[in-house]
């Protein structure tokens, strides 16, 4: 049980630090690994007890491992960013961690005392008293985030469907954790090792968050909007707002990328799929396979007159398309000519098959 759990929160650690070494997205991804952070610490108690270290060192008792209530605060402040709003005020945010802030004095203070001091206070006034307003003001705590983390995700122009699936993994999480105090008020309680399926379940949260975070972690996030009050600009027009968006497209290559989907395109240009679907069809004309399309195609055709000694195939997959046929039909449909045909006008000794 101690391995299993161990792994995880190493895991975590690992990812943690892959999150804060990402160049784009800094503030959003180090408050993500903040909150990856704090699943990890409270497993922590559970490794060290499952191994049988809190009997061989009782002092171990009361560590400042819980910073449960800093986990919707976190959880907010990371969605706000990934949606593309903006934080509040450092003054105001500060005061969402403030719990969290007193949760660590409290358990500091009180880890601090030899161990018969922590044993008695555990029995007198920590589990009858301290606990159940702890627990009540975590459930409280992570309801009130997450409710206004949908919110704002509903409200959101891109609505990340990252976004939704954290949400509903910490929703979760949170429903588990009601089960764990419904079980005390109801049976008595579930023992050490009984509670093993909910941490199991902390260490699985962790790789998700740490995995699914890095993966969206490494495309920009939308730009945030105006602050309320803030001075609004004219909407522009379609077809600049489309040349704009075609030139960004072609100036970072996105083409290349042979998964890129306009839902991927729409994050990276800090927009929605639907704004950007209808600006590309009434800017340009085009549709956004018609615009990834062309561009692939006139890639493929400046390396070709360039001599571009790899075999065309080779060309094609490199610039983005992930299938012979595909190529084959958009370069006929952009060209009017076959890539093999196409190819011998600039080069005649070149292979009849464009694979080769």
């Amino acid at each position: 049980m101690s391995i299993v759990l161990l792994c995880g929160a190493l895991y975590g650690v690992m990812r943690m630090a892959m999150l804060c070494s990402i160049p784009v997205n800094r503030l959003a991804n180090c408050l993500l690994a903040a909150l990856i952070a704090v699943f990890a610490l409270y497993t922590a108690p559970y490794i060290i007890g499952y191994a049988g270290y809190y009997d061989a060192y009782p002092w171990l008792s009361f560590a400042p491992y819980n910073l449960t209530l800093a986990i919707g605060p976190l959880l907010y402040a990371y969605l706000t960013l990934a949606c593309g709003g903006s934080l509040p005020l450092p003054r105001r945010q500060g005061l969402h961690l403030l719990p969290a802030l007193l949760q660590w004095c409290y358990y500091s203070y009180v880890f601090a005392h030899p161990t018969g001091f922590k044993d008695a206070w555990d029995a007198s006034v920590h589990r009858p008293y301290v606990e159940p307003l702890e627990t009540l003001a975590l459930l409280a705590s992570l309801t009130a985030y997450l409710l206004l983390a949908w919110r704002d995700w509903r409200r959101s122009a891109t609505r990340p469907e990252w976004g939704r699936n954290l949400l509903l993994a910490v929703g979760l999480t949170g429903v588990f954790w009601l089960m764990l105090v419904g079980a005390g008020l109801t049976w008595s309680g579930l023992d050490y090792f009984q509670r093993f399926p909910f941490y199991l379940w902390l260490a699985m949260l962790i790789c998700y968050l740490g995995n699914a975070g890095y993966r969206h972690g490494v495309t920009p996030f939308p730009k945030p909007r105006l602050q309320p009050g803030a001075a609004s600009r004219p909407t522009p027009d379609l077809a600049a707002q489309a040349g704009q968006w075609h030139a960004t497209i072609s100036a970072e290559k996105w083409w290349r990328d042979p998964e890129l989907t306009v839902t991927i395109l729409a994050r990276r240009l800090g927009t929605n799929t639907s704004t950007l679907s209808r600006t590309l069809n009434d800017g340009l004309g085009l549709n956004f396979n018609e615009v990834i399309n062309r561009l692939r195609v006139e890639a493929v055709v400046r390396a070709l007159s360039q001599h571009d000694p790899r075999t065309v195939l080779d060309i094609a997959m490199a610039e983005g398309f992930n299938s012979k046929a595909s190529f084959n039909r958009a370069f006929k449909l952009y060209t009017g000519e076959t890539p093999t045909a196409y190819r011998r006008r600039f080069d005649p000794d070149a292979p009849v098959s464009i694979s080769s």
